[in-house]
């Protein structure tokens, strides 16, 4: 069980010899932490129960179990034993860290892992004579003895399976440490133990799983709107913001006004008219937004008494000339002719016409 530096040093090259001949009566023993997993059947046992996936599985999709080493060290100070615990290169581990590897309580092994023989190799060329600088500060203190602490350390990826589709979630840390952690969904950002597919197949947080009232389709629910005119969480796609109120409304619900011809959410309409046609204001040519109307369409010069009201989107007109009263929808950006419609001065409802029969 006992295994000295002599017997070690016949494992390494002749030029390494040299700088052991100082622990020619050094004990070396191997360990293993008592309380770390030993198989990838103990880690899916502490991973897999942690998650939940709707309509599918969680199972481990590979899964490495390495040794890897790191040393007590066994000094003597002022007459009695003393261990400090040091990793892989020679730097001290602090307590919270050896609590958590479990490294205080060990179970002895007959020789290093198959796999281990190079790390021990350059561990007592390297490793240990930086520790042995570090520790072994004045003569008081000689170093006893030195336990190769056989630690694993566990690598893979977790799978998620849901009908054709998946996603997976890395894992890599000491298998006495190695805890479940959230899968990070790619589409929102949230960090979940809980899984679920959309429609389209998108595997995701179900925290964030929506369902569209219209549809019934499962989509994210950022893909979702509120309708302004009935509650209803739907669809963006089957929405259209009202030009008189700005939200958002589903489209099969909205109405158009008997007056600007516009389809608007149903509460901006009242007695067939909108909320952007109810309240006319008497202009001037002189406004500066008739002034530029009447500069791109001059034949509407002739036409007076003009009201207006406007939309975020349109301006609503109203002239008369003799006659006839004449109604135009016209566009705040590009000032194209929308709806054109008249009718008699004094009666009668609006009749469409085309922009280019303009009377």
């Amino acid at each position: 069980m006992l295994q000295s530096l002599v017997e070690v040093a016949d494992h390494l090259d002749v030029a390494d010899r040299g700088s052991l001949a100082v622990h020619t009566t050094l004990l070396i023993t191997h360990a293993v932490p008592t309380a770390q997993p030993l198989s990838v059947a103990q880690i899916a046992q502490r991973l897999l129960p942690a998650y939940r996936v709707d309509g599918g599985r969680v199972h481990l999709a590979g899964c490495t179990l390495e040794d890897r080493l790191l040393a007590r060290l066994t000094f003597c100070v002022d007459g009695q034993p003393l261990d400090w615990y040091v990793d892989a290169d020679g730097q001290p581990l602090g307590a919270a860290a050896v609590e958590a590897l479990g490294l205080t309580q060990s179970a002895p092994l007959a020789k290093p892992p198959q796999a281990g023989a190079p790390l021990l190799d350059r561990w007592l060329t390297v490793a240990l004579p930086a520790a042995e600088r570090r520790f072994a500060l004045d003569s008081s203190r000689t170093l006893l003895a030195v336990t190769a602490l056989w630690c694993k350390f566990a690598e893979g990826k977790l799978r998620f399976s849901i009908d054709h589709h998946s996603c997976d979630l890395p894992f890599a840390d000491w298998a006495q440490t190695l805890q479940p952690s959230p899968y990070l969904c790619p589409y929102t950002g949230i960090a979940t133990m809980h899984l679920s597919k959309l429609d389209d197949g998108r595997i995701v947080a179900d925290e964030a799983v929506g369902r569209c009232a219209e549809t019934g389709r499962r989509v994210l629910q950022n893909e979702l709107v509120s309708c302004a005119a009935t509650g209803r969480r739907v669809l963006a796609e089957l929405t259209k913001v009202c030009p008189v109120t700005g939200q958002p409304v589903l489209a099969a619900t909205m109405v158009a006004c008997d007056t600007c011809g516009q389809a608007v959410s149903p509460a901006a309409i009242e007695r067939d008219r909108c909320r952007g046609c109810r309240n006319p204001r008497a202009i001037g040519k002189a406004d500066p937004r008739l002034a530029r109307i009447l500069h791109e369409h001059p034949q509407l010069d002739r036409w007076g008494n003009w009201r207006i009201s406007e939309t975020p989107a349109v301006y609503v007109l109203t002239a008369s000339a003799w006659l006839k009263r004449l109604l135009l929808v016209i566009d705040k950006e590009s000032l194209e002719l929308g709806r054109v419609a008249q009718a008699g001065r004094f009666a009668g409802r609006w009749e469409v016409i085309a922009p280019g029969q303009l009377p």
